[in-house]
């Protein structure tokens, strides 16, 4: 078996401005794009929205924030066609989400 120290070894050949840009690259290897979608796709998703708020069905919605993906789980309360946006209810809780920064949404009978 090689007992090998990784990275350890090689820490003292670095320069701050590598050990700097390896900590930045780090952090933003988990970070997820904006969605920028095409009429066609966000109307797709208008149309998910709408079956799921006609129907009254629970919904789990991806939404892009912040260079994250946070998940939100409830009913649609309410459609905004003035802001492109939806109200949804979880838990006693409302949140106000834009469609354009849905990343998924689905419907759970």
């Amino acid at each position: 078996m090689i007992r090998d120290r990784g990275s350890v070894k090689w820490v003292s050949m670095m320069l701050p401005e590598h050990v700097k840009g390896l900590r930045q690259w780090y952090s933003s290897d988990n970070d997820v794009r904006e969605p920028e979608y095409d009429e066609f796709s966000l109307n797709a998703i208008a149309d998910e929205i709408n079956i799921a708020f006609q129907a009254q069905s629970d919904v789990l919605i991806s939404y892009w924030t912040n260079k994250k993906s946070i998940d939100y789980k409830g009913k649609i309360f309410e459609l905004l066609p003035n802001d492109q946006s939806i109200k949804i209810k979880s838990n006693d809780n409302y949140f106000k989400l834009k469609v354009r920064h849905i990343l998924k949404i689905y419907i759970y009978d």
